[in-house]
């Protein structure tokens, strides 16, 4: 793919939420559920705290009003007598005392008398009306008053002296309603019922859900991470050659870490056939261009790119080819760590470069596995310059004369450019894209750095996918999880920036 056609095939996304908008956010939520349930637990935990903290037990003395028009008693005998008319009046009575109890002053200054009269304690009218609640009960003419305070005989004593004064307020204000006490004040013996506890939980648990998806929701729009295959697709034009769906590997405590490799069962058969499927698209790409050089990179570290590299070879080893894996991510050469062969007094590109051996000196013929190795385990301290070298033009030139295909694995494309000096020397270029690792700006730089290069970007091997209902990936095929080996890119690629690393072999 060319500069050209690379940023042709860049445009603008539509604006607007679509179906599959919504499924990539759930699925990022999703993803993150861990994440939900720690704030969750936090703020349920908070609310929870904070109820108990600040509960106070309250006491509570209730009393029952009903209200009815004077002509027509609609509780007593009279009711056979009551009209429509009776009946809405009497509940227009009874919300004209609910609301006299709750928005007014004049019936407390009358309480403020009798409390004082009564129990000889004095309190204010703002005091007294914030213990008071009124309600008037559903398709009735009923009004359910509440005198609620942190003292039991405090309650009570105003309960009682409400029901002493409220005739007089509402018969001076209402002259055709009647009220009567249906139930009257009782002293509470015990306090009311606390659901404080549960409802601050709720109101924390929610809370921390909605903090969990904001920070979520910001954090990958801000990292705006790939989701799916077809924002490699659409985006940037790329072939999908393979999805390899995410596979959680269990491994024993104390066992040793090794790569996953096709010719080891306990991957399953879908890890296997992805692989075919990638070497028949390779082969395919042989037969019609007569592509035989393929380097394998990444934008960013911990992709998959090594694994991806070292099965490609494999599988086109059992296929019966003659086939080279050269290791030129020589910032941190892991292709030993993937196959698991030691590399004790190996020859790499490097010291070919450096003609301290030969090119027939420096490959080996692992029989276990059917193919050539160049590779070393020691980073070196200028692998720029080593990659740029005629001589490793002319080492892959000739690996190219001499096998069938020969595989390289470079160093992440998005963070040196290492993998775009060697593209240059090879025929067509896999890019490993892992599922909710890299961030799309990341890949364009990448893949803009790649096209750029004599190779073809082949296509895209979209590593990593989640599969299952909110699975979006497309095709998916294989079980590969993305392991790490326990090393870092980190170090050794950051050394080019600036600063060179250290260890260099001698």
């Amino acid at each position: 793919m060319s500069g050209s056609d690379y940023n042709a095939s860049v445009r603008d996304e539509e604006y607007g939420v679509s179906f599959e908008t919504i499924l990539k956010l759930i699925r990022v939520i999703a993803s993150k559920w861990w994440v939900i349930l720690i704030l969750v637990f936090i703020f349920a935990s908070a609310g929870f705290v904070f109820s108990r903290v600040t509960y106070e037990e309250r006491f509570s003395s209730k009393i029952l009003f009903n209200a009815s028009n004077k002509s027509s008693d609609i509780a007593g005998e009279a009711a056979k007598y009551t009209t429509a008319s009776d009946v809405q009046a009497s509940v227009t009575f009874a919300t004209s005392f609910k609301f006299i109890l709750t928005e007014t002053d004049y019936i407390y200054s009358l309480v403020k008398q009798a409390v004082k009269a009564q129990s000889g304690q004095e309190y204010s009218i703002s005091q007294l009306k914030s213990c008071v609640s009124a309600n008037v009960v559903t398709d009735t003419t009923m009004i359910s008053v509440s005198v609620s305070t942190h003292d039991p005989d405090m309650s009570y004593q105003i309960a009682k002296a409400l029901t002493s004064v409220y005739s007089q307020v509402m018969e001076g204000s209402f002259p055709n309603a009647k009220y009567t006490v249906v139930n009257d004040a009782t002293e509470p013996n015990s306090p009311d019922a606390d659901y404080s506890g549960f409802l601050y939980t709720f109101i924390g648990a929610v809370s921390g859900a909605i903090v969990a998806f904001a920070i979520i929701l910001i954090s990958n729009r801000i990292k705006n991470l790939v989701q799916t295959s077809d924002d490699i697709r659409k985006r940037y034009n790329l072939n999908i050659i393979a999805v390899v769906s995410k596979l959680d590997l269990k491994r024993r405590k104390n066992s040793p870490k090794k790569g996953l490799l096709i010719i080891d069962k306990t991957v399953g058969l879908p890890f296997i056939e992805t692989f075919k499927l990638i070497r028949t698209k390779i082969e395919n790409a042989s037969f019609k261009k007569g592509y035989k050089v393929f380097a394998v990179t990444s934008s960013a570290e911990n992709e998959g790119k090594t694994t991806v590299a070292v099965n490609t070879a494999l599988s086109l080893a059992k296929s019966g080819k003659s086939v080279l894996l050269i290791d030129c991510d020589i910032r941190k050469p892991a292709v030993y760590k993937v196959l698991g062969v030691p590399v004790g007094g190996d020859k790499g590109i490097y010291d070919i470069v450096r003609g301290k051996s030969t090119f027939e000196e420096a490959i080996k013929y692992v029989e276990k596995y059917n193919m050539y190795l160049l590779i070393s385990g020691e980073p070196v301290s200028d692998p720029s310059e080593v990659l740029a070298s005629s001589i490793t033009q002319e080492t892959i030139n000739e690996a190219k004369k001499n096998f069938d295909f020969v595989i390289i694995d470079c160093a992440p494309a998005g963070v040196v450019a290492d993998a775009t000096i060697v593209s240059n020397y090879c025929d067509a270029v896999l890019f490993v894209v892992a599922e909710n690792k890299t961030s799309l700006r990341e890949i364009e730089y990448a893949v803009s750095d790649l096209s750029t290069t004599k190779a073809e970007v082949f296509g895209c091997i979209y590593n990593n996918a989640r599969r299952g209902i909110l699975s979006m990936a497309g095709d998916t095929r294989g079980g590969y999880f993305s392991r790490s080996y326990s090393y870092s890119y980190s170090k050794s690629y950051g050394a080019d920036y600036g600063q060179e690393s250290n260890t260099r072999r001698k």
